[in-house]
């Protein structure tokens, strides 16, 4: 029998694209799953600019008209269950407002948050985990990315009986590689995709290529834009790391995917992530990878088995890292053997979507 679900989160444009995130990536791969199932979804979009971002006001008009587009739909239809992608800051408060609203009308819901700011601010301050510990009694339940999410829930006094394991997925047509890599023949390329911002450890990183420079010949690829893409290209210049850092900026998606195949390892020194998207892209195209140990990495990113968790994101902790590969590159293709294997493992979109809709027929 067809069921009615709601998403709280990014809403597809019509037409292709050009860089989805991890929410977009994960609304899109979830619509096409309950559509296939024959079932309806109604998303409730969230989608705002990152550079810059809307004033309170503004925020505060759109939250208002999402919540009143959430009381209609569940007045009017029969909702099955809610479904809450939520970041940190203001974003969180309003969906525990539409969580709260589900709430009333005996609706169940999943609230996913996954912003790893969000661990950050509740960890900064007993006010904010206090705070946290009582808002977050209103979900139904709580969607984890990771076991690492789960283990923070009980830090703060939620029960893991609460918590639902669901790990991300990509989209059905995603290019998965069917083989993993060999040994780089040439050139070592390190790759890293995300913004370039102070936040993803973007200074530390390119220190690091600074320190090994002297020592190794190797290419890094940065992908993406944001407030440090000028101090990237005048770092270039300054540190004579030409032939060595390649900025290409901002990319149309399969330009992303052929420069992340064409690398050898992905490298992500951030200070919180919830479980980054570029990371399950890189694993799933058989990449090792260089990750913080922060948010949900930790489940799909083992250490020394398919790359290295840095337990802080230092230049020489970040330079240690990318000179075990580039002393060993051999180890590149052990460890792409074992991505792939985790991304089958963890990643599957039809079995972790039908963790989540599973929790709609309780």
């Amino acid at each position: 029998m067809s069921k009615q679900f709601i998403l709280i989160g990014a809403k597809p444009p019509s037409g292709k694209v050009s860089n989805p995130g991890g929410q977009l990536t994960a609304s899109i791969g979830l619509i096409d799953f309950i559509e296939s199932m024959g079932h309806k979804i109604k998303v409730l979009d969230t989608t705002q600019s990152s550079f810059p971002v809307p004033s309170l006001k503004v925020r505060l008009a759109r939250g208002w008209n999402r919540l009143k587009d959430l009381y209609y739909l569940l007045k009017k239809e029969n909702v099955a269950g809610v479904i809450i992608f939520s970041s940190s800051g203001f974003s969180f408060y309003e969906r525990i407002a539409q969580s709260l609203l589900c709430r009333f009308f005996s609706t169940p819901d999943v609230l996913f948050i996954r912003s790893g700011h969000f661990i950050t601010s509740v960890r900064s301050s007993l006010t904010s985990r206090i705070l946290a510990r009582i808002l977050l009694k209103i979900p139904c339940k709580l969607g984890i990315q990771g076991t690492a999410w789960a283990s923070f829930y009980q830090e703060i006094g939620i029960d893991k009986s609460r918590t639902l394991l669901v790990r991300n997925w990509l989209q059905q047509d995603f290019p998965v590689a069917m083989t993993h890599k060999n040994q780089p023949k040439d050139l070592l390329k390190f790759v890293f995709v995300g913004w370039l911002v102070k936040e993803k450890g973007i200074p530390q990183l390119l220190n690091a290529v600074k320190l090994l420079k002297s020592r190794y010949s190797f290419e890094l690829h940065l992908v993406g834009g944001g407030t440090l893409e000028h101090f990237c290209d005048e770092f270039i210049i300054r540190e004579k790391l030409q032939g060595v850092v390649f900025n290409h900026g901002w990319q149309e998606k399969k330009d992303v995917i052929d420069i992340v195949s064409k690398s050898d390892v992905f490298i992500l020194p951030s200070e919180a992530e919830g479980f980054p998207n570029a990371l399950l892209e890189s694993i799933a195209l058989g990449l090792p990878a260089i990750c913080t140990n922060v948010g949900g990495i930790s489940d799909s990113l083992l250490n020394g088995q398919n790359g290295v968790l840095l337990e802080s994101n230092d230049i020489h902790a970040i330079s240690d890292a990318m000179s075990m590969y580039l002393d060993s590159p051999s180890l590149v293709s052990q460890h792409s053997q074992k991505s792939l294997e985790i991304y089958e493992k963890n990643h599957d979109r039809r079995h972790n979507c039908e963790i989540l809709l599973n929790q709609f027929s309780k």
